[in-house]
Formats: C-alpha cells, sequence, structure tokens
C-alpha cells in the first residue's frame, strides 16, 4: 500500500503540486489527445482537467479550504476543497465535512502508463479528511455530491446515497470502520 501525507491549506506544495498538473495536463493533451481537450472527453482525465481547474481557480479565494496528498516522490497526488456544512439525514440535523472537487493528479488519471503513477492517493486524501472530521468534532462524517461515475468508489469506502441526487455521506460509524480498514491494509500490503 503506497504511503502519502496529508495536506492542509493552499501551501506551496499545493500551489507547486498544482502548477506541475496544468504543465502535466498540456503535456498529456499533446501527446496523446492532439493537443486538443475534446479528444479525452469521457475519460477520467478529462474529469481531472475540468476539476483541477476549478480548485485551481479557488486558490486565493479558499486557502484554508484545501486539502492534499504527496506522495513518495513529493508529488501531489490528489487534491480536493472542503467546507463545514450541515445534512439532515433520518430525521437529525448533523454536522460534517463536505467535500468538493476531489481529483487524482493527472497521471493516476490517464490511460496511459506513467512513471509518477501511484495507487491509493484519492483514498488516502478520504482517510486524512476522515481523520479530521473526528478530530474537529463532526464525528467522522463527510458529505459529498458524487458524480455517477465515482459513486462506486464512493460506495465501498461506506458513503451511503442519501436521496438519488447524488448526495452521499459517510456516518459516524462507517467512518471509524474505514480508518480501520485503512489501517489493517497499511500492515497488510506491499507498496504499488
Amino acid at each position: 500500500m503506497n504511503e502519502f501525507r496529508f495536506v492542509v491549506g493552499a501551501t506551496r506544495e499545493i500551489r507547486d503540486g498544482l502548477s506541475t498538473w496544468i504543465s502535466k495536463i498540456d503535456e498529456y493533451l499533446n501527446l496523446y489527445y492532439q493537443g486538443e481537450e475534446i479528444n479525452a472527453f469521457g475519460t477520467d482525465f478529462f474529469k481531472c482537467i475540468s476539476k483541477t481547474r476549478e480548485i485551481e481557480s479557488n486558490l486565493f479565494d479558499r486557502d484554508d479550504s484545501f486539502r492534499g496528498v504527496i506522495d513518495d516522490q513529493n508529488l501531489l497526488a490528489a487534491v480536493c476543497l472542503i467546507q463545514e456544512t450541515s445534512i439532515i439525514f433520518d430525521g437529525e440535523r448533523l454536522d460534517c465535512l463536505e467535500l468538493e472537487s476531489l481529483t487524482n493528479s493527472p497521471w493516476n488519471t490517464i490511460d496511459y502508463p506513467q512513471v509518477e503513477k501511484r495507487k491509493g492517493a484519492a483514498t488516502s486524501l478520504l482517510e486524512g479528511i476522515v481523520r479530521e472530521s473526528q478530530a474537529s468534532a463532526f464525528s467522522g462524517i463527510v458529505k459529498l455530491m458524487a458524480i455517477p461515475s465515482a459513486r462506486e468508489f464512493y460506495q465501498e469506502i461506506g458513503f451511503i446515497d442519501t436521496d438519488g441526487s447524488g448526495e452521499m455521506i459517510l456516518i459516524a460509524n462507517t467512518a471509524s470502520m474505514f480508518l480501520l480498514t485503512q489501517e489493517q491494509n497499511r500492515e497488510l500490503k506491499p507498496f504499488d
């Protein structure tokens, strides 16, 4: 299992990492998609491009909202924005952290082999956010709006669909189980 370091805020590492991502996106577009973004439409890489732009546009407005993970190569491997919010679940109002625009690095989303690729970045980022939610008295509760292609990933972690709209939450008990599973996997699995 690959190890990642959790980063809070729009640090120099996050800023430099996003700059590297923009360069790599351009490089991959030229190398694999004839320089045309539309040629990547329908791929995970295309989703990464739009999410990276959205995240980068918030660098100066939402400094404290950034969360990311750095891999063993000191590269930004996944990033997202978070905010405090609340949700009504089973008739009860729950305070929680809301996750926005999570994306892996371009080299983790493109369909072509890349030496920088490291598995587990998004899962590790979610682990850090769940730990932060627990430490912030939100009991590990995390909310997000999942795009259809990402719902299965979140369900495997333990998120549940609240109303069919794509809104999903990770409740306290399931959050604790997810963290325990991550710790067990870390002890049992070799690096990928």
